[in-house]
């Protein structure tokens, strides 16, 4: 069987061979002519799909490298994000410790691991409690002053009360001038010092502090700053919108009093 598949190849290719060289020059180019035509659009097909698998496996090979670059791309996005990270974490305990040679007072550092559902951006949980001496009426402050004070204490987590609570009510001092007034919380971060006489001498801007009244804040913590002075209804007093000076809404590390 394989004998008389050989025969069948070869015997073509002798009479191939034959007519070559049997037919004339001046026919023989006629012959090749033909030859050229007959294979022409098989050899040019052949070669189109040569050259598209050389392109083909040019972009497989870009394409994974491609790839291996993106990979390597969000891995360095991953490692500087956690150096950012690293950087800004350093820099809130250098705060604190600065903080810590500056005031009279001792504190506890705490993380905030929680917000209430119900109203987030007015009270939120601490990472630590009874266990570590956190107790109810403790001041609570940040980097820039006052943000509220302890309401509920576990053994190892206590809920913070913000000072732009609606519940929560502090008597304050406009530092500059000395005037006295009750600064509660109005919701969205702010706060309104209410209760200023009419002549009370007043500024946007100026700063307001704890008056040290009440037993719960020591006197002479910074809250923040007058954004707004109106009359109110009746003309029996002054109130003025405060704006802490830290953003309450984007809390850390807190510091607790003793």
């Amino acid at each position: 069987m394989l004998k008389r598949r050989k025969t069948l190849l070869v015997v073509p290719l002798i009479i191939i061979l034959l007519i070559v060289l049997t037919v004339p020059p001046h026919s023989l180019v006629h012959l090749k002519s033909s030859f050229f035509i007959f294979f022409r659009q098989p050899l040019s097909f052949f070669y189109k799909v040569y050259i598209n698998l050389q392109d083909l496996t040019k972009i497989i090979h870009i394409f994974s490298k491609y790839e291996q670059l993106e990979t390597e791309k969000q891995k360095l996005t991953f490692q500087l994000n956690q150096l950012k990270e690293q950087m800004y974490e350093n820099k809130r305990l250098r705060q604190i410790l600065e903080l810590s040679e500056q005031e009279p007072y001792d504190f506890t550092v705490a993380q905030v691991v929680g917000k209430e559902p119900t109203n987030w951006l007015n009270s939120l949980v601490i990472n630590k409690g009874k266990a570590e001496g956190i107790n109810i009426n403790q001041p609570v402050m940040n980097f820039s002053g006052l943000i509220g004070k302890v309401i509920e204490v576990a053994p190892h987590s206590a809920k913070v009360l913000l000072i732009s609570d609606v519940n929560s009510r502090v008597v304050v001092l406009v530092q500059r001038t000395r005037q006295e007034g009750i600064l509660e919380g109005c919701g969205r971060g702010l706060c309104r010092l209410k209760y200023l006489s009419l002549d009370a001498e007043v500024e946007l801007g100026d700063v307001v502090i704890t008056a040290g009244v009440g037993g719960v804040y020591p006197k002479g913590l910074v809250i923040g700053r007058i954004q707004s002075i109106r009359t109110e209804r009746g003309g029996l007093y002054k109130s003025c919108i405060v704006k802490p000076l830290s953003s309450l809404s984007g809390l850390e590390e807190v510091l607790c009093l003793k």
